[in-house]
């Protein structure tokens, strides 16, 4: 496996195992019954990965886009993102930069709406409020959006592994202290089965460690701690406003 293709190999040996497709559509069918996005203009996604989550979300909220940026580390994903961004959002004006977030410096002029669909892990704890501080006073617009999508329970396979995982409480927490308000709530309930891992897996488990090299012995081991196959996790889907 190419250095390069990893990643995203592993994101998605990871996805197979379980139904987040199909229950993030299904969700965005109910999401966009209760939130009209129509007066988007512009977009900022951080951490998009190759970008199929955002993109269902902008049209599934009727985003009228006319300028996506995009932020994200890894190579191959962005290039996936680039390639999706010509054929889902054609005529759009977009920018796909690699780099980390925190090596960014902003879109520049203020953005209508920001995406961080599981990304605000990899922003430790210590810095995600100035992160969001960040986030309000200069990369959005008074009165712009934010939606995180984030884990709200379940994990344990990341809890066995000693991966300590912010909360969606702790999260949106950081989200009210800066000044935004929760705007809108939902919760997405998946299943995954991760019994029996394999090598494809590891790059995912390993850039969300950080601290320490995880082995496929730590992940079979941490995978045999508990009811592991068919679990439940609980993401939430919230959008938040900045003040006006």
């Amino acid at each position: 496996m190419a250095m390069d293709e990893s990643f995203l190999k592993s994101l998605a040996a990871y996805n197979e195992r379980g139904n987040c497709r199909e229950v993030f559509i299904n969700a965005l069918s109910k999401i966009s019954t209760d939130v009209k996005l129509g007066g988007v203009r512009s977009c900022l996604a951080v951490g998009a990965g190759e970008g199929w989550c955002e993109l269902e979300f902008l049209k599934h909220c009727g985003a009228n886009i006319s300028k996506f940026i995009g932020i994200e580390p890894d190579h191959a994903s962005a290039e996936h993102l680039r390639t999706s961004l010509r054929s889902s959002l054609p005529g759009v004006e977009s920018q796909v930069f690699e780099t980390t977030v925190e090596n960014w410096e902003g879109p520049g002029i203020p953005v209508d709406l920001i995406m961080m669909f599981q990304v605000l892990y990899h922003v430790s704890a210590g810095e995600r409020q100035e992160f969001l501080k960040k986030v309000h006073d200069n990369w959005l617009v008074s009165g712009g959006y934010v939606a995180v999508l984030t884990r709200k329970s379940g994990f344990s396979v990341f809890e066995q592994l000693g991966i300590q995982l912010p909360t969606y409480e702790e999260i949106e927490a950081d989200f009210l202290k800066v000044g935004f308000t929760r705007y809108y709530e939902h919760d997405v309930h998946y299943t995954r089965d991760l019994t029996d891992p394999d090598e494809s897996l590891l790059p995912f488990f390993q850039l969300v460690s950080k601290d320490r090299l995880i082995t496929l012995d730590d992940l079979r081991e941490a995978t045999m701690q508990g009811p592991i196959s068919e679990r439940n996790e609980v993401h939430k889907m919230a959008i938040y406003k900045s003040r006006n």
